[in-house]
């Protein structure tokens, strides 16, 4: 299995080529409103137009993801389901057949944020043992049984890092070292806004243009927005087509599982994320360079939508989205988004 995951970790290095060469090489200009502004509307009409896009009122993504972490592969399958203005919810399922499952569920409901795991053992089921993790359940182990539906007090999965991270400079900690409720919901927003940014290339804040990316593919203009957790977003807009080629934003590592993956998939509790900077002994933490890039683009309903997706941090990505299925304007109901 180790093995399997060297193969595609190595796969995943050849994703963060271009991520590495466009964030390390951008001239940073003047904030410009009126250009960033001007770029959005050009990248719009590039996908699709501004009035189908502002059409989007529900949306519904599916499709398969791969994590590897610290030499910890995990697969499962994840359903997006995002309905305007404030309800949100992503679904995670791992496990193989005759062993247990489970389902991590992070949410925002208005100002409510959930974050649910069902089956399985609570920290998630993966292939592979990370270290200090816990090791695959055992069907015939009572220790491995299914075990109820746990209400976690923070966020889960790549974004537990990032909200407990992206929280702690905007609204401190509670007790424990544990985000606030507030600061919790500023950094689900934030993740939401990121999405819809990434999908419908909407934004509740402006963006302003603040310079050029240079890689040895090409260029690509850079936006600057800031969302609810106060921290800088870059988007990657390709020079000559204007495509979305990747968001860019930071992080401090919190107590959560790193940026590569969910608890259990591949993170220890406590562990900054896979290519985060050691924290200096006695200082703050160091930030952490958090990216997703976008490819394969392809037309539903008019809307050209990026069909893989790839995560991670500093420059090494460790998670791979393949999207099998777009739905524009389904009709929810009212079960949704209470799962």
């Amino acid at each position: 299995m180790a093995h399997h995951a060297r193969r595609f970790s190595s796969l995943l290095s050849a994703c963060a080529a271009l991520t590495v060469a466009l964030a390390l090489s951008v001239t940073i200009s003047a904030q410009d409103a009126t250009r960033g502004a001007a770029l959005l509307a050009v990248a719009q009409q590039a996908v699709g137009g501004a009035k189908p896009l502002a059409a989007v009122k529900t949306l519904q993504v599916t499709g398969k993801f791969r994590r590897v972490v610290a030499g910890n592969d995990t697969d499962g399958d994840f359903e997006v389901f995002i309905e305007l203005p404030d309800k949100y919810l992503r679904s995670e399922k791992t496990g193989t057949p005759g062993q247990p499952s489970s389902e991590t569920i992070e949410a925002l409901i208005g100002t409510e944020v959930r974050d649910v795991t069902r089956g399985g053992r609570a920290g998630g089921a993966g292939r592979g043992n990370a270290p200090g993790g816990d090791a695959p359940g055992d069907p015939n182990d009572d220790a491995g049984a299914v075990q109820p539906e746990v209400q976690r007090d923070a966020p889960s999965g790549e974004t537990a890092a990032e909200a407990d991270a992206q929280a702690a400079p905007a609204a401190g900690r509670g007790r424990g070292g544990v985000p606030n409720a507030d600061a919790l919901l500023r950094a689900r927003q934030a993740e939401v806004s990121r999405f819809l940014l990434m999908w419908l290339l909407r934004s509740e804040a402006p963006l302003a243009w603040v310079g050029t990316a240079q890689s040895p593919d090409g260029s690509a203009d850079v936006l600057e927005v800031r969302y609810t957790d106060a921290l800088p977003t870059r988007l990657f807009l390709e020079t000559k087509t204007h495509q979305p080629l990747m968001l860019q934003w930071t992080a401090i590592p919190g107590q959560a599982a790193g940026a590569g993956g969910r608890r259990g998939g591949g993170g220890r509790r406590g562990a900054p994320p896979e290519g985060a900077p050691a924290a200096r002994q006695g200082g703050p933490p160091q930030q952490v360079a958090l990216d997703m890039t976008f490819s394969d683009y392809r037309a539903v309903n008019g809307i050209r939508f990026p069909h893989v997706i790839t995560r991670g941090a500093n420059g090494q990505t460790t998670e791979r989205w393949t999207i099998t299925r777009y739905r524009v304007n389904p009709s929810f109901d009212a079960e949704t988004f209470a799962r």
